[in-house]
């Protein structure tokens, strides 16, 4: 297995949900166990739908190993903004949606707002990506295309019901990125062929996968160590400048 000299995991979730719980000091543990410098960690669970501030302050207070990717639903209107506000402040990196479970779609003037103030901030975008028709790629690939100076992530990168429209949404604008965390070793080979390896971000999607999963999955590609140091490391850098 090749070792890259740092390792950023550009999406890990923090709080409960149905069968999914994860907590700071256990995925610090696991980032330990597997040699990960910096987890990009998103709310989940109540703090992504309801409990915004909640949510946000459990994935900003462990700094600097775990950098907060938060998250309001465009529904709060000027009260959300307000809130990414204070989370700026407070040592953000980026904002994360899931439309499907905010009851939103991504090309909805309500969302307008949310995706200005990540422009403002310089702050990439992750979608939950991968269940029609609110998690809809396509969407998050014209969102992409009317903000152009912001960068958007396709978390989960379309798993598991739209993974095949996800190469020719990439390709479509050059704003959008993939999150690899659930995609099988093919389909991020076919991206990075097709793309470019610019276009991928190493991720864990702990608790939902395993860092040793994405390991494997990657280590099954024929990348050279310059690629594979994009990969783990510089992509993520360079877009959530950390």
């Amino acid at each position: 297995m090749f070792k890259p000299s740092r390792i950023i995991d550009a999406h890990a979730m923090l709080g409960q949900e149905t069968y999914l719980s994860l907590g700071a000091d256990e995925l610090l543990r696991r980032m330990d166990e597997a040699e990960v410098d910096v987890a990009v960690a998103r709310p989940m669970g109540p703090g992504l739908i309801v409990n915004h501030r909640e949510g946000n302050d459990h994935v900003l207070k462990n700094a600097p190993r775990i950098r907060g990717l938060v998250s309001v639903n465009p529904w709060w209107g000027k009260a959300g903004l307000e809130e990414l506000a204070r989370c700026r402040d407070a040592g953000a990196v980026g904002l994360f949606l899931d439309p499907a479970r905010q009851g939103f779609f991504p090309t909805e003037a309500v969302a307008d707002g949310l995706y200005e103030l990540a422009a403002e901030y310089q702050w990439p975008v992750m979608f939950r990506t991968g269940a029609y028709i609110y998690a809809d790629v396509l969407a998050v690939a014209e969102v992409a295309r009317r903000f152009p100076s912001v960068d958007f992530i396709a978390g989960f990168g379309g798993f598991a019901d739209m993974w095949f429209e996800i190469s020719d949404a990439i390709g479509s604008v050059p704003n959008l990125h993939l999150d690899a965390s659930m995609l099988w070793s093919d389909g991020i080979e076919e991206i990075i062929n097709r793309h470019g390896v610019e276009r991928v971000l190493f991720g864990s999607a702990e608790p939902r996968n395993r860092y040793s999963v994405n390991f494997r999955t990657l280590d099954r590609l024929d990348l050279s160590p310059a690629a594979q140091e994009a990969v783990y490391y510089g992509n993520a850098a360079r877009i959530f400048r950390c």
